[in-house]
């Protein structure tokens, strides 16, 4: 990271605390570079800045702020939306998502077997990325302006029904987290990958199953139900499309301690040549038993408890976790 990159990097607090329009990503790793954790450990402090900034607003300011490891050049989801320098001047992506769509097709198949259930799945992928596709095409026609990709992402909202921790209880858990869900929604996110590429020959940005807190009553009534720690959501991250996203934690939590749970989730997404996402919101002033209320799409979040033991001799080694040995293969 350069000196440069650092002080880009500090200019983000200020940057997301003074409007409601700005969201930033930044990525500090790759399967091909490996982990900067000279930035993880920075992003760590700027996560806490964030959130002390707009403490007035439950620390929403954090809630449009992700970390990235291996991100896309090609991805229309916000907060981590960005047009990389691989794509053209000006492009159409479009992300389409539909979990309440999957979930009122499984309904009709409840009992069936894994070969009936994973061939439903990917035929309403199939239909909801086709839909995206003629819509996609139909804009860049009318707008002069190419066609990119779609991104077909089950991304929940807070609207009962709108779920995927919905679609995994109908898969058959009782609720998100418990015994048996980091197979379904590994079940889950394949099926939908492949309905997305019959449908299209653009699929691209993330293409899977979000698995966000606040942004889905589902997760929130897991959480509250204590079926739902934030070790078994890392487990699901391992699996999923993205990482451990919109999630609220202590706002006393340590900064090294969130430079460590970035550091988890990055090493995830570098030994597994994914993508994966940290969005996590210390809430200043609440503790686990609070709720953090942001509004609109983003919902609210039940304050999750964090491990309390100490990481920071670990996050204050100086350096780069090196690339997997697997990166090397041509």
């Amino acid at each position: 990271m350069t000196a440069a990159d650092e002080n880009l990097i500090r200019s983000i607090p200020q940057a997301l605390a003074e409007t409601d329009f700005v969201c930033s990503s930044v990525n500090v790793g790759s399967t091909k570079t490996g982990i900067d954790m000279d930035a993880v450990r920075l992003m760590g402090e700027i996560v806490k800045k964030t959130a002390e900034l707009t403490k007035d607003k439950d620390s929403i300011g954090c809630a449009k702020l992700v970390i990235f490891c291996n991100a896309p050049d090609d991805n229309p989801f916000m907060a981590g939306a960005f047009h990389g320098v691989t794509e053209a001047d000006a492009v159409i992506h479009v992300g389409v998502s539909g979990p309440g769509v999957v979930k009122t097709a499984l309904e009709q198949v409840r009992g069936e077997s894994f070969e009936v259930l994973c061939e439903t799945i990917k035929k309403t992928a199939f239909k909801i990325t086709r839909v995206g596709q003629l819509v996609a095409q139909e804009a860049s026609k009318r707008l002069g302006i190419p066609f990119g990709i779609i991104d077909l992402s089950l991304a929940p909202t807070p609207a009962i029904g709108d779920s995927v921790a919905d679609i995994l209880h109908e898969i058959g858990v009782e609720y998100a987290g418990a015994p048996g869900t980091t197979a379904a929604l590994a079940l889950l996110n394949d099926q939908v990958k492949k309905g997305g590429i019959m449908a299209s020959s653009y699929v691209g940005g993330l293409s899977g199953a979000f698995i966000p807190v606040s942004e889905d009553q589902g997760m929130i009534d897991a959480v509250e139900a204590k079926a739902l720690t934030l070790e078994k959501l890392e487990a699901m991250t391992c699996v999923c499309s993205v990482g451990l996203d919109m999630i609220a934690i202590p706002g006393d939590t340590k900064a090294s301690s969130i430079s460590g749970m970035i550091a988890d989730e990055m090493a995830i997404g570098m030994i597994n040549q994914k993508t994966t996402a940290v969005r996590l919101i210390p809430v200043i002033g609440k503790d686990v038993g609070g709720k953090a209320e942001f509004g609109g799409l983003l919902g609210y979040a039940p304050i999750m408890p964090v491990n309390p033991y100490d990481c920071s001799a670990f996050i204050s080694r100086a350096g780069r976790i090196p690339a997997p040995v697997h990166s090397f293969k041509n």
